[in-house]
């Protein structure tokens, strides 16, 4: 598979890449990885267009989905599909990944450009949701699915609760469901 982010990591960032890091607890051979994903679109002018957390965020959004469900199907053995759709729902909405990632401190950490940092910065909730998602990708390409699934569950574990499965959903889930 080629790796489309193998150009070395911009020097001005090895400190934000090296926190971040810290916060996962986990070291990346490919520090490029990580960095992609920590970098807004309005910041991504390296060798290439696509050195921003976009695809990652693409990819991440899929294995993250993957892990929270697998979770949930072990956890709540007794749950039928509805329920466990709308935790896994609650859980990898955007409110939700956001709110881990402020906690977390992804805030300070973010790469953003000229035009993003002039905004007062009114698109960070959905940053942090996308760099979440980004990371798990991260995560993902650099150590595998284990370790993808250490960090996820270490972010969302004390946000699972069998009481998701009653709350209400968008309506579209629920027309589905029905």
């Amino acid at each position: 598979m080629e790796d489309r982010f193998t150009i070395a990591p911009h020097p001005h960032y090895a400190a934000r890449v090296a926190a971040v890091e810290r916060i996962v607890g986990y070291e990346f051979s490919n520090k490029s990885l990580l960095e992609a994903a920590l970098t807004h679109p309005s910041a991504a002018q390296r060798s290439h267009d696509t050195f921003n957390y976009e695809r990652l965020e693409f990819l991440g959004d899929s294995i993250l989905g993957a892990i929270v469900a697998m979770r949930l199907f072990d956890l709540f053995p007794d749950i039928d599909e509805g329920a466990l759709t709308r935790m896994k729902v609650s859980l990898v909405a955007g409110e939700t990944l956001s709110l881990v990632a402020h906690e977390a401190g992804f805030d300070e950490f973010i790469i953003f450009g000229e035009s993003e940092m002039g905004t007062n910065q009114r698109g960070m909730r959905s940053a942090r949701e996308n760099v979440f998602e980004a990371i798990v990708a991260a995560l993902y390409l650099d150590g595998g699915i284990d370790v993808a699934r250490s960090w996820v569950l270490s972010m969302l574990e004390d946000h699972i609760d069998e009481r998701l499965a009653t709350e209400s959903e968008n309506p579209k889930s629920m027309l589905q469901e029905y």
